[in-house]
């Protein structure tokens, strides 16, 4: 069977992609701004100058040191503590009243430099990052499992080819599955 293109097509191909992959990362890290920025200041700009954000709105995110009030710290330490006026009531995302130690992010006007007034809340079970990356994890060694035992790079072709016969798979064409039974048909004579 021969190609249409050849190895030198196959070659220009990749570079090509390769090409494509360092523009498509060049351009990503030209655009102002990323993907997952706000237009609203956060707890890595509001923590450390408070005062400078009264009367704006800020999205805080941090976890549940104390309940009566809701408070947060941003800081894992402690440092950076905001009392979260309606946290409870404005809850967009969990289970039931805020706990200590629950992941939150808080959207609101900052009230003075310690006080949000709370227009919605989101909390994450701490689980959750954990599933999914459990999952992402099994899942892509499940591939990897299944390409190294299904596929061998061929260098004579430079090419990523199907391993045949060698690890009792299906062969992919009939001229393959004569050659296998030659073979079989061959080793029964020997022996």
């Amino acid at each position: 069977m021969s190609e249409p293109y050849g190895q030198l097509g196959r070659v220009l191909a990749g570079l090509a992609l390769a090409g494509l992959l360092v523009g498509c990362v060049v351009l990503a890290g030209a655009t102002p701004g990323g993907p997952l920025e706000s237009d609203y200041p956060t707890e890595v700009e509001v923590t450390p100058d408070a005062e400078s954000y009264v009367g704006d709105q800020v999205i805080l995110g941090g976890f549940v040191v104390d309940t009566e009030p809701v408070v947060i710290a941003t800081r894992a330490s402690g440092y950076g503590q905001f009392t979260l006026v309606d946290a409870d009531d404005q809850l967009r995302a969990g289970t039931g009243p805020l706990e200590e130690g629950d992941r939150v992010t808080a959207f609101g006007t900052l009230a003075d430099d310690s006080t949000l007034l709370v227009e919605r809340t989101v909390t994450r079970e701490s689980s959750e990052t954990g599933y999914m990356l459990v999952v992402s994890a099994l899942g892509g060694l499940w591939v990897v499992g299944r390409v190294v035992r299904h596929w061998r790079f061929d260098r004579t072709a430079l090419a990523i080819v199907p391993r045949t016969g060698d690890r009792g798979d299906t062969p992919t064409d009939e001229t393959d599955r004569r050659t296998q039974s030659r073979a079989r048909a061959g080793g029964e004579r020997r022996g």
